[in-house]
């Protein structure tokens, strides 16, 4: 039995200015190209208490959505009464098992009504789009639909990049709310995300209805290969292996993207419940559709290195040893979709020459940044094969600091009780966006491919409270709007980052390939397994590269500036390819000294 050493390595160095924001979708269309066209089923139920407490009633819930279909159907069913839709058109039909209901009626005496239930109301006939807010920290588009056979209506909260009905309020002629039915909480189940939790709040009773999802089925097929994403993969991946680093103290620094892919190559050898596990810890598509998804977006993003405002190196590499009997088309597919150069080597002889020889491959390929990713002890005599991903980036702002604004230095507060001096450079405009728990600065880079988002909470301690909570699935689609009055102030910072990933996998689910018991049969003819899995990363943040904060340059600008960035305590950040959204790299800073 032997082992493989993954690794992950990334070397950063950054180094503002504007992107414009494109227009609006329609509404409904947005909402109809995120259903899925494949059939599926939901199934929970539905509780209601009184507003003094009390369980009045636990109702069992089912749900069959096919939206593919010709003519396109929804059939909703709780307990022993049902309705189905059929559309023609944009026009809706509906058929109740009880002859006397209508969209109105109230379902049971629960308090909800077959309306609020049924979310094909977004195909109703003269809906409109009324305004954007905000709902729950996402950006919502709001749309007011009519509610047939009454003088009701139903105004909806859309989240705009996801396309989810975020709150539902039914509102009488005189625009006064008659009920409430917003998400609570939204899950992944299956490869779709689902409105797990809803709950209605009927204002005229007090009673609260909660509609509890829990479970999704794929009816006849799951997505097919061309509908597997490889940046919704990787974006949320990169939430789950963030907010599980972040319990430790301290700055962080991680590449999902790079991380991803060199799982996804691992991936492609492993079968069984191996496969299994790996698909689901890291939100994956299957073997068919995993690793072209992974090939259309590597050759994306080398599409932006290749016209050459930014320098962004994407390498992957093989090691094998040199007479371990490795599957051709387990090489192959690495070839073909990964693009990896192959570099047979002798573990078993001079591991220390191997060792040696990839940490110079790595070091080369994040221009000496990253020159010892394989420590002394990691590569043995029963070391098979070792997977390396190497991404460096190098990139000027968009629009450079303005030279001579710069106030040198300000106090950057660690903790209430903590504070150290951080070198500073300061901007009076930026690509900028807010809402009730943090700021958010977008910094783009040479042909706006490429930007870095900062997000500062609005109190000092704002940082960890956000963490476990942040929708990190929609942070890299914010978008942000061009300010011409404000003044930012962010502070230079560097560091590396060590990350263990093999324990952070472990504890989201990926404990099988870690031992002895997994199975990569699809990979080589006798056992291997992972025995670590290293990732290290580097980031410079400079007058080239990043805002800088003072809190001093406040008072030097007046009364004349409307808005102020000053990044003068803890801050999470990303960096982003704009057009996907992939999030390339995503950290936070405790302490720019550090």
């Amino acid at each position: 039995m032997k082992s493989i050493l993954l690794i992950g390595a990334i070397a950063l160095c950054v180094s503002c200015g504007a992107v414009e924001q494109p227009p609006a979708d329609e509404i409904l269309q947005m909402v109809q190209t995120k259903l899925p066209s494949d059939p599926i089923k939901l199934t929970g139920s539905l509780k209601v208490r009184t507003r003094n407490g009390f369980t009045k009633s636990n109702l069992p819930v089912e749900m069959k959505l096919n939206w593919g279909a010709d003519p396109a159907t929804a059939f909703y069913q709780i307990d022993n009464e049902s309705l189905t839709i059929t559309w023609n058109g944009d026009k809706p039909n509906y058929t109740f098992s009880n002859t006397e209901n209508k969209a109105t009626s109230d379902i049971l005496g629960t308090g909800l009504t077959w309306a609020d239930l049924s979310f094909s109301m977004l195909w109703w006939p003269n809906s409109k789009l009324v305004g954007e807010e905000k709902k729950i920290n996402r950006e919502a588009y709001v749309v007011d639909v009519p509610v047939p056979d009454s003088d009701l209506t139903m105004r909806l909260w859309i989240e705009k990049y996801m396309g989810m009905v975020l709150e539902v309020q039914t509102l009488d002629k005189n625009e006064k709310m008659l009920r409430r039915l917003k998400i609570k909480s939204i899950k992944k189940m299956d490869g779709m995300w689902v409105a797990k939790d809803l709950e209605l709040l009927d204002k005229k009773t007090g009673n609260k209805a909660t509609l509890q999802i829990a479970d999704l089925e794929w009816m006849a097929k799951k997505p097919t290969a061309a509908a597997f994403d490889a940046t919704e993969s990787i974006n949320q991946l990169a939430i789950d292996l963030y907010q599980q680093a972040a319990k430790d103290e301290g700055n962080l620094f991680l590449s999902p993207y790079s991380i991803s892919t060199a799982l996804a190559m691992v991936y492609g050898g492993a079968r069984g419940e191996t496969e299994t596990q790996m698909n689901k810890t890291l939100h994956l598509g299957g073997q068919g559709a995993t690793h072209p998804a992974f090939s259309n977006l590597r050759k994306k993003l080398n599409g932006i290195q290749e016209k050459g405002n930014v320098q962004l190196s994407i390498a992957n590499s093989l090691w094998p040893q040199v007479d371990y009997p490795f599957l051709p088309d387990y090489l192959g597919m690495t070839k073909e979709f990964y693009g990896v150069d192959i570099e047979p080597v002798d573990f078993k002889t001079d591991p220390e020459a191997a060792r040696l020889r990839i940490n110079n491959w790595v070091a080369a390929k994040t221009a000496d940044k990253i020159k010892d990713l394989l420590s002394e002890g990691t590569v043995t005599t029963q070391t098979r094969l070792v997977l390396a991903n190497a991404v460096y980036f190098k990139g000027n702002w968009e629009t450079e600091f303005v030279p001579g604004f710069s106030p040198g230095s300000m106090t950057f507060k660690i903790t209430e009780n903590e504070t150290v001096e951080v070198s500073t450079l300061v901007a009076h405009e930026g690509m900028y966006a807010s809402n009730e728990t943090f700021q958010v600065l977008e910094l783009p880079y040479k042909d706006k491919d490429l930007s870095m988002l900062i997000f500062l909470p609005h109190t000092q301690n704002g940082l960890h409270e956000l963490e476990p909570s942040l929708p990190l699935e929609s942070l890299a689609a914010l978008k942000t709007k061009f300010n011409s009055n404000m003044l930012v102030i962010v502070p230079k910072f560097s560091f590396s980052s060590s990350t263990d990933l093999g324990t952070i996998l472990e504890q989201l689910g990926m404990n099988l390939p870690f031992s002895k018991e997994a199975d990569f049969s699809g990979m080589a003819q006798e056992k291997v397994w992972l025995n670590s899995a290293v990732h290290e990363t580097s980031i410079t943040v400079a007058e080239k590269g990043t805002e800088a904060i003072a809190a001093t340059s406040l008072t030097a600008y007046g009364a004349s500036i409307q808005t102020n960035f000053i990044a003068n305590h803890p801050f999470l950040f990303l960096i982003r390819e704009n057009s996907t959204g992939t999030i390339l790299f995503i950290g936070r800073v405790v302490d720019p000294t550090q």
